[in-house]
């Protein structure tokens, strides 16, 4: 008797169609598209003649030397797009499905619920990194120093972000199955990420039970990480930040992924699956 096997890359396959799908789906609208990337030259705009009038201080650098905030709010702005694809990819993958009718049809396909639901968020985080790096050059335009960028440091952090928020994005995506809206979750970080994280101020600037609200955010500790890369500073100076976002993936990613799978299952029992 003969025994299936499943080809070793049939998931990299379906990977690959998905993120083909959704890229072909953002280049059909080619004047949002166009859109998304002229307003990086605005966002560096405005950051600048923020900055402009805020003197340089110590408090905006990792190493304690005098910083310009352009230096810190840059690196910031550029490298919490991360968070914003994390959290709208996974629930807008959803939500399109809903909306068109295509969701049932693509959950009967022979393809695992994690596999669907992770898949639906590597064009967003492709297409944040190419924005990121265009969002640097300018900034760089503007009077942002990348000079002394630890690289290593750098690329470790942006895949630690990616793997430590994508769980977020999944429970949105698992509100979005049942309640058919994203809002706590989308809301709960962006607000969170704007108060506690550091995004415009330093952390410990802020009173001390911000400052541990702040802690607990994987945000803080990747911009923690990704603005001490830009000023040379070693991996192992921010290995406690590398080590909090490395275990909040391991953790949350199963977790995340155990709830939409049961969000999935509750949908389909309530007849629900393709309401909008």
């Amino acid at each position: 008797m003969s025994v299936a096997v499943k080809p070793v890359h049939a998931p990299l396959a379906k990977v690959s169609a998905i993120f083909r799908r959704d890229a072909i789906v953002a280049l059909s609208y080619p004047g949002n598209f166009a859109l998304s990337w002229i307003s990086i030259i605005v966002e560096v705009t405005v950051a600048w003649y923020i900055a402009s009038l805020i003197h340089p201080s110590t408090k905006f650098s990792s190493s304690g030397h005098v910083e310009h905030y352009f230096q810190f709010i840059a690196i910031n702005f550029a490298f919490v797009r991360f968070q914003t694809a994390a959290l709208a990819s996974f629930a807008e993958a959803i939500r399109d499905g809903q909306l068109t009718g295509t969701l049932e049809v693509v959950l009967a396909t022979p393809t695992t619920l994690p596999v669907l639901v992770l898949s639906s968020g590597v064009w967003s985080f492709a297409l944040t990194a190419m924005q990121t790096g265009v969002y640097l050059l300018v900034a760089v335009a503007y009077g942002l120093d990348l000079s002394h960028v630890d690289l290593l440091t750098a690329l470790v952090f942006v895949a630690l972000s990616v793997a430590a928020m994508s769980p977020l994005g999944v429970l949105a995506a698992s509100l979005a199955m049942v309640i058919k809206k994203t809002g706590p979750v989308e809301w709960a970080s962006y607000s969170s990420a704007s108060l506690f994280a550091g995004v415009y101020v330093p952390l410990k600037t802020l009173p001390w039970a911000l400052q541990a609200i702040g802690w607990c955010l994987p945000i803080t500790h990747s911009l923690n990480g990704l603005r001490a890369a830009t000023e040379g500073v070693g991996l192992g100076a921010v290995a406690g930040d590398a080590v909090w976002l490395l275990v909040a993936a391991i953790v949350l990613m199963p977790l995340s992924l155990w709830i939409f799978v049961r969000a999935v299952n509750k949908a389909r029992v309530d007849g629900t699956l393709a309401m909008y």
